[in-house]
């Protein structure tokens, strides 16, 4: 499959708005490109997402990729894509064929070691997939609590890159995320 579909949620404030992630994969050169209104922080989704699959050994393929969400005529910021984008990357890759993928809301920031990280908006998020019609999503472990306050949809956590593949039947060794020590007096 050369081209696939996740979904998302932009917030605007604590409105959300359904963002289909589209990627596609082709024989270009190398490269990887985000396009549909992405903010600077949200275009540096590229270099996490590509760091992320490789160091969970679900590396992208030395193609090019290219990501478009849509609808472009809505702001899209900060970093509750990229578990979207990597999703809808690597299931255009081949990496993932559960057809429960195009069900599914994804939100989450990775970490360049495919962990994944907390974000802010969880809340109105789900409330938003919901209204859309989306009874699950996939959110970063630190959020889950959050995620389960809104009733009829199934909220799961994952602190890895690999357990959101697992989860769709990729064949990856899940990775266990090491929690960070902080230095004294922070």
């Amino acid at each position: 499959m050369a081209l696939a579909k996740s979904y998302c949620i932009s917030l605007i404030g604590l409105t959300g708005t359904l963002i289909e992630v589209e990627a596609d994969i082709s024989a270009n050169l190398p490269g990887f490109v985000l396009v549909g209104l992405p903010d600077a922080s949200l275009s540096e989704a590229t270099a996490r997402v590509r760091a992320a699959t490789a160091n969970s050994k679900a590396s992208l393929p030395n193609r090019k990729v290219t990501v478009n969400l849509s609808p472009a005529s809505v702001p899209k910021f900060g970093s509750s894509f990229d578990l979207a984008i990597a999703i809808a990357a690597l299931t255009a890759a081949d990496k993932l064929k559960d057809p429960e993928i195009a069900k599914t809301v994804y939100l989450g920031e990775l970490g360049l070691d495919g962990a994944v990280r907390p974000i802010n908006g969880v809340l109105p998020a789900v409330m938003a997939a919901k209204r859309e019609g989306f009874q699950r999503v996939i959110v970063p472990s630190a959020n889950l609590a959050e995620a389960q306050l809104v009733d009829g949809v199934d909220a799961i956590g994952v602190a890895h890159l690999t357990q959101a593949l697992r989860f769709h039947g990729a064949e990856v060794n899940e990775i266990k995320v090491m929690e960070r020590e902080r230095p004294e007096g922070i």
